[in-house]
């Protein structure tokens, strides 16, 4: 995907991912590429943030070098090791608050190749039994969730034309997957919510 960035009151680019840092997007620059719905803050944008914790994945798993060749980390005298060394200085903070945690990385991106979980019903029925205040937002993620899987599976337009691109599919399905992932917090907010108001209403009232 190529990105738009608002930099200094401007738009620029567009840019690809590994593009971003030397261009000056920072964690609260927004961008903008097709298919989003408007423009966002770069440290709200999942696809951003999977690129930054894939490249830190790949630098803390480097591959092993053929027997008998030193690394240059051989050669070099021991440093302390900073997990984030290779991150670009704007985005570690953002990267940190993804919760890497600190024993290394652990790629958590989800398998877009399956559709997301089934929350609608649960959301509802939540909704209507639990707390529907953070009810409506469990179902609002899990419509997104579900429309956006439907959408990267539609084929061709009515005139026989492809209506999206490989990647653009792919990003749909990891929108699917993201919004899935918030259905499900919600979900479990509204449960727990709904536990404390009945335990309140309970002790209340007998």
């Amino acid at each position: 995907m190529r990105y738009f960035a608002m930099i200094d009151g401007e738009r620029r680019g567009p840019y690809e991912l590994d593009e971003l840092s030397a261009a000056g997007v920072r964690p609260d620059t927004y961008v903008w590429c097709k298919g989003m719905a408007d423009w966002q803050k770069a440290e709200e944008v999942a696809d951003i943030c999977r690129f930054y914790r894939r490249r830190i994945f790949d630098l803390m798993h480097p591959q092993r070098p053929a027997a008998g060749t030193q690394t240059d980390a051989q050669a070099a005298p021991a440093e302390a090791d900073d997990p984030y060394a290779d991150v670009p200085p704007r985005f570690r903070a953002m990267v940190r608050r993804g919760g890497v945690p600190p024993e290394g990385i652990r790629d958590d991106t989800p398998d877009t190749s399956v559709p997301p979980s089934p929350t609608l019903f649960i959301a509802i029925f939540l909704t209507l039994f639990c707390f529907p205040l953070t009810g409506f937002v469990a179902i609002y993620y899990s419509y997104r969730a579900r429309a956006a899987w439907t959408e990267s599976r539609r084929s061709d337009s009515k005139r026989g034309k492809p209506l999206y691109t490989d990647s653009e599919r792919e990003q749909l399905r990891a929108d699917a997957h993201d919004y899935d992932r918030s259905a499900k917090m919600w979900t479990g907010i509204t449960f727990f919510l709904g536990l404390i108001l009945f335990a309140f209403m309970g002790h209340k009232f007998f």
